[in-house]
């Protein structure tokens, strides 16, 4: 797996990008001739995790949570390591994103598909002027917590989600899917990146939100991962039939598995004490083009067959 330092010699080779397996559109089992009309896909998976030290959570609970996803995608879709890239805390600062990014633009073409798992904190920031919409702040790393969110934006040391949007459409993948890991989804726009300014209007793109509207995205009992993290890396090891399949699966274990987690974290608040999220984690699915219905994963080893 290629992990990204945010100094060094090798920032400018954030990426080594080559070409997938093929998978084919499969809402039912079908026959070889089937699957042999359909084009083949090169798959790359890009991890970003960020813990900054000035948060609460242990840096490894980020580092945990995108390997183990990253692990789970190679094993079910037969990724080699060189297929999986990785931004990882110091790693995955502003100017370590938009490096990578511009990689990604340099060597995707309509021929890839790019899947996008991201753990990144992020908060609301909200819009000074009547009228306008709130906006969800990804804060990205940075060694000391910024003195203001206008100062992190500013700066460059934050950004917004569609600037973050902007970016990836500078990528001319043939399909983007974006798994964003991450509290405050209600500042997230349902069409994120379909109906963004740059949006390239031909290619199909997928947002999922491990959170729904004023919901916070919870780490598992133990602390040691995201909720959703574990259950997607879960889905994908054990999950039949599409992308889709796997994502509706690990919403549902998310869902179930945060009712617990949530009546835990309410009894040890104090009456003073208030959350302004709420502690129930329903994850949202945002597929306008249905893509991930199309995106066959590998049938599993019979002997892990559910």
């Amino acid at each position: 797996m290629t992990v990204f330092k945010r100094t060094g010699a090798h920032l400018g080779l954030l990426l080594t990008l080559i070409c997938g397996i093929g998978l084919a559109p499969l809402a039912q089992p079908v026959s070889k001739p089937a699957l042999a009309q359909q084009p083949v896909v090169a798959d790359m998976v890009l991890g970003i995790g960020i813990c900054p030290p000035w948060r609460t959570q242990s840096v490894e609970v980020c580092r945990n949570s995108v390997q183990t996803v990253l692990k789970a995608f190679s094993e079910r879709l037969g990724l080699s390591e060189a297929r999986l890239h990785l931004m990882l805390n110091e790693g995955a600062s502003a100017d370590s994103l938009k490096k990578t990014v511009t990689a990604l633009a340099n060597t995707l073409g309509p021929e890839d598909r790019l899947i996008i798992y991201a753990n990144i904190p992020s908060i609301s920031n909200a819009a000074a002027e009547v009228g306008l919409p709130n906006r969800q702040i990804l804060q990205l790393w940075a060694d000391e917590k910024p003195e203001s969110t206008e100062l992190a934006i500013e700066t460059g040391t934050w950004i917004s989600a569609p600037a973050f949007a902007a970016m990836l459409h500078t990528v001319p993948a043939g399909q983007v899917i974006l798994i964003l890991d991450t509290s405050n989804s209600d500042t997230v726009d349902p069409d994120l990146l379909e109906t963004h300014a740059t949006n390239l209007d031909a290619r199909p793109e997928a947002l999922v939100t491990s959170a729904g509207a004023g919901q916070m995205a919870n780490y598992s009992a133990d602390r040691t991962i995201a909720l959703f993290a574990k259950h997607l890396a879960a889905s994908l090891s054990a999950t039949e039939g599409t992308l889709a399949d796997v994502i509706r699966a690990a919403s549902a274990g998310t869902r179930q598995a945060a009712i617990p987690i949530c009546v835990a974290l309410r009894e040890k608040q104090s009456e003073s004490q208030t959350n302004e999220k709420d502690c129930t984690q329903v994850p949202e699915i945002h597929d306008p083009a249905d893509i991930m219905s199309t995106i066959a994963v590998p049938p599993l080893p019979e002997k892990e067959a559910n």
